[in-house]
């Protein structure tokens, strides 16, 4: 059905928005009803805005589940001594119930696209179509170079293609490389030739600490980055979550090849792995995007919290109360953050995909309103979100989303035997 939206601010104008099959169709004044060709479904956007949606670039949505189990460790004895043994104990079950419900909490952040990565595909799919959201999913492989591994790996690969096909809209197959150190080269080269031959993003984690970095280099010689080139997966379908310990020679060379990164400011924080350099990224032309991460490592899926987060931390290091303004961190976390994940959204105007989010202009901290932009980064919080909209379909209005109690208490089910 199509969509207007009556009455709405767009910059500093009061607007009705026509959606129609999912894109933004007409921008006007006023649209008067009755000179459609079909009669819309209409909302009220008096004392709102209307803003862009977020894509969230990393993700491992069902992590809620283990959301404060193994807290303020370090990442290496946090994944080999709490995370990864809880995740051996998941069904496939509980991680549809968990992504979900994460999926529920990003929408309520006004997230409508994410890079996920994790475990049981054809849960997590579901879980996501489901939801209403956009998702280029990627299992995590973690393989060794076992021949009937590699012969299972090709075929995993081929199975979850077909399966994220089979949906009409919004779903995406990526390959997922865990990582340098739990991969090999010919667990590696799989993934490279199947995401060649299908043209799919490769999503990794890529100089998340300074162990795996300097391990690499003691090792091999190369820097990750480098090993990732020599093997031909440095280009622009290459999105490495962290970053953190790029050297200046590894950025050169991601821009080069036109990789990208994804910045998960608050999940670097809190296990402590360092920060990402904003400062030089941008001042390089090095493409990247926001993730929050999982929500075991980063405890919520929380988009404006982040933008927050990574602006304040680019301006502390750097000394310079002008880096990473309001304005740009906000275009990373919406047109940035689409590009990477190869959509045409994060900007309302005619022919872009109809993702936004309606904001009270009322709430706390978007008053007294002097400017948008800086408030919805330094002030505001999810509960000024209204209503998020995915492809032209409401997925939460007035802070409601169908069925989400239920959801709710299943998630809480699904988690208590983790305890």
């Amino acid at each position: 059905m199509d969509l207007l939206i009556q009455r709405v601010r767009l910059g500093q104008d009061i607007c009705d928005i026509l959606i129609q099959e999912g894109l933004f169709a007409r921008i006007a004044p006023q649209i008067d009803v009755v000179t459609l060709p079909r009669v819309p479904y209409t909302l009220d956007g008096t004392g709102m805005a209307i803003l862009p949606s977020f894509a969230n670039v990393h993700a491992h949505t069902a992590m809620v589940l283990l959301r404060g189990l193994g807290e303020d460790m370090p990442l290496h004895e946090w994944l080999n001594d709490i995370i990864w043994p809880l995740e051996r104990r998941l069904t496939g079950e509980q991680i549809y119930w968990g992504t979900l419900f994460g999926c529920l909490e990003m929408i309520r952040s006004g997230i409508t696209a994410v890079a996920d990565m994790y475990w049981h595909t054809s849960h997590c799919l579901r879980a996501f179509y489901e939801s209403g959201i956009r998702v280029n999913f990627s299992p995590p492989d973690i393989l060794s170079d076992d021949p009937k591994a590699l012969r299972d790996l090709q075929r995993d690969l081929e199975t979850h293609l077909e399966l994220a096909q089979s949906y009409p809209h919004r779903v995406e197959l990526s390959v997922g490389i865990h990582a340098l150190y739990t991969t090999t080269p010919e667990s590696r080269a799989v993934c490279r030739d199947f995401a060649d031959r299908h043209q799919l993003i490769i999503q990794t984690h890529l100089s998340e600490t300074q162990r795996e970095t300097d391990e690499c280099l003691a090792a091999t010689g190369k820097t990750p980055t480098e090993i990732f080139d020599s093997e031909g997966l440095l280009h622009e379908r290459f999105l490495g979550a962290h970053g953190i310990w790029l050297s200046d020679s590894d950025r050169r060379l991601m821009v080069e090849r036109g990789a990208a990164i994804a910045h998960c400011p608050a999940s670097n924080m809190k296990l402590a792995s360092g920060i990402f350099n904003d400062q030089a990224a941008r001042a390089d032309g090095l493409r990247y995007g926001l993730g929050t991460d999982g929500a075991s490592s980063n405890n919520r899926y929380d988009m404006l919290s982040e933008m927050r987060t990574a602006a304040l931390l680019a301006k502390v290091t750097t000394r310079d109360p002008s880096a990473c303004s309001a304005t740009d961190i906000f275009r990373t976390a919406t047109r940035g953050g689409f590009q990477l994940l190869r959509l045409d959204a994060g900007e309302i105007a005619v022919g872009k995909l109809a993702d936004c989010i309606l904001v009270d202009l009322d709430h706390t901290g978007l008053v007294p309103g002097h400017d948008l932009i800086s408030d919805i980064v330094y002030a505001a919080t999810p509960e000024c979100i209204d209503t998020t909209i995915c492809n032209g379909n409401i997925l939460m209005r007035h802070r409601r989303i169908p069925g989400e109690d239920d959801i709710r208490q299943a998630c809480r089910a699904a988690a208590a035997p983790l305890r």
